[in-house]
């Protein structure tokens, strides 16, 4: 093997001839040139930083006056709309005064002291109040608003806060104001408020300042003028110039003309007013015309960097004459010494190098450029291709390659011949003598020898055989268990969605039957049969407990399941166990014991309706497998913090316990204890899965103990906190019974933009028994809410109201009234569940869909306010009219109750419980308030007020459902959301419904002929 070439430093120093003096030459003359480099760029860097912290100086100045005079022109405007806005004191004294004919003296003295007070407290020059038609009202003070004629037309017009720019009245005086609209925002202006200052005694001193002594520095304001700039403050050098001076925008070096033709910042290279060189910042003022510019002499701004050029070029020739003294008596000592140590350093290198050569845990590889032939190599890279040193020095190494990586190695040799990569990395295959093929990691990149002129490529080869065939069965194993995780994944969602899907589907018909088993009850029906229709309940009832099981799980493996953590107390929810369960227990002959914790934890933080539904699964359990004996829930704190607690609940039975190998299945899906064809209990086995899963949800956990013959223990563990001292537990209370009014006593605000709506509302709740106070919009209930914040139990809010929507009293009367215990129920004809969320959001404590249910409007009320007894309140008696068409009972009333095409008979005698002059009043209403609802949605369309139309389809559709008009009310929904949604043919489909209507405004005269709908109390 041939050694590798070192570098030849040392033999070349040995014979060079001495030429010490090139050595000290070359180093004085690059250490004068740093200094001249290191002094120019610092003396350009620090004239740099003098340049700009003075351009720093005049923008701060500048900016600070500009903002100074912006906050003082806000001020002004907000001034302005404080006193003349709607709702103002001068608003309603000025209203009441033109509405008298301009007869009030009373008024107008009021509003002339009030203005004389604003006046002075608010440092007005004047002040002018001008009506609608243009005409003074009065005058307080310099106030001439006659040359503001046409401002004043565009503020009654545009409606909003206009500044008067500078001027110089017939005095002379330079003064300066705003016009403000007198009047409520949204509506035509009563009149124009316009206030004056003096510009000499507000805004020239604002402008003049300069907040550092100077020489020649100053601040003004100048605007475009026509073809020319006009100065508006008076100049340092010129004082005699506000609103006088104008210099043609066509001077190109004048900053003002620049400012005003839209440069801004710093402007460097002009000349002011007077032709004197100058430094500029130009800023615009915001809201007004006007621009504010700060100007120095260039001069006095840039002396600084005149004195830094003599100091610069001190300091370098100072560093010149101390470099080239220390050069001087150093330049004779190292000639020999360097020769000496690039020998060592030679020799040290080549035997280093050999070291690593030799004794490299990877193959080295040398390769001449030229040729392309090995040169050397070292032991180890011999044994990775199977061959030794002496057979690899001269040889291709593409004779050892795979021919299948021959071609890429070529094209990496070439591309790195050709400098365009300076090097490369790959994984090749080479082959050995015996034919078998190893795979390496091969780096090759160019090394430069001293001695030599072209470069040598120097390979590191690492041998990587034994990891590649780790990869491949990896890539393997990979796939396979991906296809697996893919099918698992794909067979679970399948199995949710089924799952779903099918107890949605059961529900359906399970509610139909549930539902009319409940209305069969109530018939007089023989013992037999009662026994009967209760069966089939208590059978309908239990397939919906199945049905709820299956879509809970379906949730949980879906991930749409959610914990709600909300206040609630332990000792009631153990309460209701105790209570329900404990009659399930007794019926078995069975004994219910419940234990609290000691002390009691108080009310806690987290989902108690899950933690319920978990005790009532284990307690329901305990109690089906138990014949004789007791089951006791024990439940004991096991870790107290202040703010935070862990419960553990042991439901512990006296059973027929569970076998060993059935402990471990028990919380999966579709499992039981006893799953063989004998067994002796019924369920479906997801009871004990939800459990486990609701838990872990909860950050639990869940277990169980059990010894057959002995009984079982099933325990979980929950993490808790503290609810605070400022929130409380949402009231529960069992459904009230429906033999008479449920809400007898009861005071409720109905908040309704539609009378129909309202007179629904009004006359169902007195059948409750309740009294009931109305309101339109949101505006009336808020003021009602003022005035008797005690005087109601709940709130039926409808959510979509002209003035003030629901969404926007809830808010403020859990906002700005601080009224957070008065249950407010939203009342809605939306019931997706972002409407709902948004309710609920808002402040609302539950949500009535609309059309309403009189049922379910009554248990929801009885649920937040409470039964009251029947002997509180009397309930309403019927007017005569009344009373003549309701008969002797509800088969008369029913049998007499009309049948209109477009109206759901039965629904609708359902929906009012029979009570005829109930369902003609709401006709009334209903044709009252949408008779013309088509037309008036066309011509609103065609207004462009999109909003609206949609806004009367939706009450449309609410009031449509209360009197059972299915058809038309789906149609107005649909026409809704074709509304929003901006779909064609629009018109065409209003013009069916406006059909419609007039169709049912006609069928339905026989019965609203004649018909006097009684009053309400």
């Amino acid at each position: 093997m041939t050694n590798p070439a070192v570098p030849a430093s040392a033999d070349r120093v040995a014979g060079a001839p001495r030429r010490p003096w090139r050595r000290f030459v070359l180093p004085l003359l690059a250490l004068s040139v740093l200094i001249g480099v290191l002094g120019t760029v610092g003396y350009r860097y620090l004239a740099e930083e003098i340049r700009r912290e003075t351009h720093r100086t005049l923008a701060v100045i500048a900016e600070q006056k500009r903002q100074h005079i912006e906050d003082w022109l806000g001020k002004a405007r907000v001034d302005a709309e404080l006193y003349f806005s709607g709702h103002s004191q001068l608003d309603s004294l000025f209203a009441g005064w033109l509405d008298s004919g301009r007869r009030d003296p009373v008024a107008f003295a009021r509003m002339q002291a009030l203005m004389r007070d604003a006046q002075r407290a608010r440092g007005w020059e004047g002040v002018a109040v001008i009506d609608a038609d243009g005409q003074p009202a009065f005058v307080i003070g310099d106030a001439d608003s006659g040359a503001h004629a046409e401002l004043i037309r565009k503020v009654l017009h545009e409606r909003r806060v206009t500044l008067v720019d500078l001027y110089l009245n017939a005095r002379g005086e330079a003064r300066f104001g705003v016009l403000a609209p007198i009047g409520e925002a949204g509506r035509a202006p009563r009149g124009v408020a316009y206030l004056t200052w003096r510009a000499d005694a507000v805004l020239f001193p604002m402008v003049e300042s300069w907040p550092i002594p100077t020489r020649t520095a100053e601040t003004y304001l100048v605007r475009r003028d026509g073809s020319g700039v006009r100065f508006l403050t008076p100049l340092r050098h010129q004082r005699d110039a506000a609103l006088v001076l104008t210099l043609p925008l066509a001077s190109p070096n004048l900053p003002a003309a620049r400012a005003a033709q839209g440069e801004a910042g710093i402007l460097s290279g002009g000349r002011d007013y007077r032709g004197v060189p100058v430094l500029a910042y130009a800023s615009p003022i915001g809201g007004t015309p006007w621009l504010m510019l700060a100007e120095i002499d260039e001069r006095e701004a840039y002396a600084r960097v005149r004195l830094m050029t003599w100091v610069t070029a001190l300091v370098m020739g100072l560093l010149l004459l101390l470099v080239y003294s220390a050069g001087f008596l150093l330049w004779r000592r190292d000639l020999q010494r360097q020769e000496v140590v690039a020998l060592r350093a030679q020799r040290a290198a080549e035997a280093r190098f050999r070291v690593i050569f030799e004794q490299a845990p990877v193959g080295v590889v040398l390769v001449d450029s030229g040729s392309g032939v090995i040169t050397e190599v070292n032991q180890r890279f011999a044994d990775i291709v199977g061959r030794s040193p002496a057979q690899l020095v001269g040889l291709d190494p593409r004779a050892i390659t795979h021919p299948e990586d021959v071609a890429e190695s070529a094209d990496n040799l070439h591309r790195l011949s050709a400098g365009e990569i300076p090097g490369y990395r790959v994984n090749k295959r080479y082959l050995r003598p015996d034919g078998s093929v190893v795979w390496v990691s091969l780096s090759f990149a160019p090394v430069q020898v001293e001695s030599e002129e072209a470069p040598r490529y120097l390979g590191m080869v690492e041998d990587i055989t034994a990891r590649k065939a780790m990869e491949e069965r990896l890539q393997v194993s990979e796939a396979r268990h991906r296809q697996l995780a893919d099918e698992a994944a794909a067979a679970n969602a399948a199995k949710s969605e089924f799952l779903a899907h099918m107890s949605h589907e059961i529900r359906t018909p399970m509610n139909a039957v549930l539902g009319l088993a409940q209305v069969l009850a109530r018939e007089n029906l023989s013992a037999g049969q009662r026994d009967m229709v209760e069966r089939i309940r208590n059978a309908g009832q239990s397939l919906m407990a199945i049905l709820n099981d299956v879509l809970d799980l379906s949730k949980i493996e879906a991930g749409q399941l959610r914990i709600e953590p909300r206040p609630f107390d332990l000792a009631a929810l153990l309460a209701n166990v105790d209570s329900l369960m404990g009659q399930v227990a007794r019926s078995k002959g069975l004994a219910l014991r419940v234990q609290m914790p000691e002390p009691s934890p108080g009310l806690l933080l987290g989902d108690g309706l899950r933690l319920e539904q978990v005790l009532f699964n284990l307690v329901g359990n305990a109690i089906k497998f138990t014949e004789r004996g007791e089951v006791a829930v024990r439940v004991r704190s096991l870790e107290t913090r202040e703010a935070e607690l862990r419960l553990r609940v042991e439901v512990r039975d006296t059973g027929i316990g569970i076998a060993p190998e059935a402990l471990g299945r028990l919380f999966s899906p579709f499992t039981q204890a006893d799953a063989g064809i004998g067994r002796r209990f019924g369920g479906t086995g997801l009871g004990l899965s939800i459990c486990k899963r609701l838990v872990e949800l909860m950050g639990g956990s869940i277990g169980a103990d059990s010894q057959p013959g002995l009984g079982s223990t099933f325990w979980f563990e929950l993490p808790l906190q503290r609810a605070a001292a400022d929130q409380s537990v949402l009231p529960r209370t069992a459904p009230a019974a429906t033999s008479g009014p449920r809400l007898a006593g009861a005071h409720v605000l109905v908040v309704d933009d539609s009378a129909m709506n309202r007179d629904l509302v009004e006359r169902a709740l007195a059948l409750e028994g309740a009294s009931t106070t109305l309101a339109a919009d949101g505006q009336q209930a808020l003021q009602l809410l003022k005035t008797r914040p005690d005087g109601f139990d709940a709130v039926l809010m409808d959510v979509q109201m002209p003035v003030m929507d629901g969404l926007s009293a809830m808010r403020a009367i859990r906002g700005e009234l601080g009224i957070v215990g008065l249950p407010i129920i939203a009342f809605t004809a939306g019931v997706r569940d972002d409407q709902q969320a948004a309710a609920r959001e808002a402040g609302a404590n539950d949500v009535l869909p609309k059309p309403m249910d009189l049922e379910e409007m009554a248990q929801l009320l009885v649920r937040w306010i409470g039964p009251r007894g029947q002997g509180d309140t009397p309930r309403p008696a019927l007017s005569a009219g009344e009373a003549s068409v309701l008969g002797a009972g509800p088969a008369s009333a029913a049998d007499a109750f009309p049948d209109i095409p477009g109206i759901d008979r039965e629904r609708a005698i359902q929906r009012v419980g029979g009570d005829l002059g109930m369902f003609v009043g709401l006709l009334e209403f209903f044709i009252e308030d949408n008779a013309d609802a088509a037309a008036q949605a066309l011509r609103e369309l065609a207004e462009g007020r999109r909003e609206d139309a949609a806004r009367r389809m939706h009450t449309l559709r609410s009031n449509a459902g209360f009197i059972c008009a299915m058809e038309l009310m789906e149609e107005a929904g649909a026409l809704e959301a074709a509304i929003e949604n901006d779909e064609p043919d629009v018109d065409a489909r209003l013009a069916v419904v406006g059909e419609r209507i007039e169709r049912l405004i006609e069928a339905s005269a026989p019965w609203r002929s004649g018909w006097a709908r009684a009053p309400h109390t």
